[in-house]
């Protein structure tokens, strides 16, 4: 395979998608998805990692995105909520399994996928950047100066788990901890709130319809949310000072009425002179984003590449 060539992987907790991408077009050449299915536990993850790898590429470098906090730099999965894993040394496990034909990069889901939306999406041209990303749970991902922020221990842009509460009556996040903005807006937890208060399996998106026509639960549910998930934002944009936000992730992609009441609320959110040059965008990639963005960062020297065992 040639150099300009590498897989990218998105590894979440509900799909596995892998694609071989040629690097200077960010074309996705080859495609592949399947279930993560059950059982998850990290040997047979690994197991079904490694032959979609070996399927789409012989040899070519390989980055992962990850649903999951990390660690460090080898791939150590610190909590993984959706595949319930906790100090997984998931990178370590692969890299064992590949052998040495395979350069292996290791990054959260949500970084691989703005890094995609920064090289080929809704960050084009951009060097200050933050993503933010709503779907089954909350992630992001900061670029800092043309660089994607890593943090010490490989663990930053975890806004889902910034806290918009800390009294005893704070909901319960599934990563261990209370008050989470995902715990309030996170799409797990929004369809359990949704069933628990209805006695119907709606979706956010149907929240979204309702509220739009003027229905009173919809609306007081939303004028609820709005404006913790834009606290959220405005303190993140307000520390950044990035010049993009971009949205994405199935929540915010299908509740278009709750995404203007954030914006609206972040006028008042987010301190004046970050504010004002800051563009708030929708996301272009789609599922493509990660895998673009996780083969962009195999390709790309990295300063702690995952070890071999």
């Amino acid at each position: 395979m040639s150099a300009q060539h590498a897989v990218g992987i998105d590894l979440g907790g509900s799909n596995l998608r892998a694609a071989r991408v040629e690097l200077t077009s960010s074309t996705i050449e080859q495609h592949h998805r399947e279930p993560v299915g059950e059982p998850r536990d990290p040997q047979t993850i690994v197991a079904k990692v490694a032959r979609v790898v070996e399927r789409l590429s012989p040899g070519a470098p390989v980055g992962i995105g990850i649903a999951a906090m990390l660690s460090d730099r080898e791939g150590t999965v610190a909590n993984s909520p959706h595949l319930r894993w906790r100090d997984v040394p998931f990178g370590r496990l692969l890299a064992a399994r590949l052998g040495d034909r395979y350069p292996l990069t290791v990054t959260n889901d949500v970084n691989a996928i703005i890094w995609g939306e920064h090289v080929a999406g809704a960050a084009r041209g951009c060097r200050d950047v933050l993503g933010v990303y709503v779907g089954t749970g909350i992630g992001g991902g900061v670029i800092a100066n043309g660089a994607l922020v890593e943090g010490v221990t490989n663990c930053a842009g975890e806004i889902g788990h910034t806290k918009v509460r800390w009294d005893r009556e704070a909901a319960p996040c599934e990563c261990g901890q209370r008050g989470c903005i995902e715990a309030y807006v996170g799409g797990s937890y929004l369809l359990a709130r949704i069933a628990r208060e209805t006695g119907t399996a709606g979706t956010p998106a149907d929240v979204d319809r309702l509220a739009a026509a003027g229905d009173p639960w919809a609306s007081a549910l939303w004028a609820e949310l709005a404006p913790l998930l834009s606290i959220t934002l405005g303190n993140a944009v307000s520390l950044l000072n990035c010049e993009r936000l971009v949205l994405g992730g199935g929540v915010l992609s299908r509740t278009p009425a709750l995404v203007a009441l954030v914006k609206q609320h972040m006028a008042e959110t987010t301190n004046g002179p970050s504010w004002g040059p800051l563009s708030v965008v929708q996301a272009e990639l789609g599922d493509d984003a990660g895998l673009v963005g996780a083969a962009h960062l195999a390709a790309t020297t990295r300063p702690s590449p995952v070890p071999r065992p």
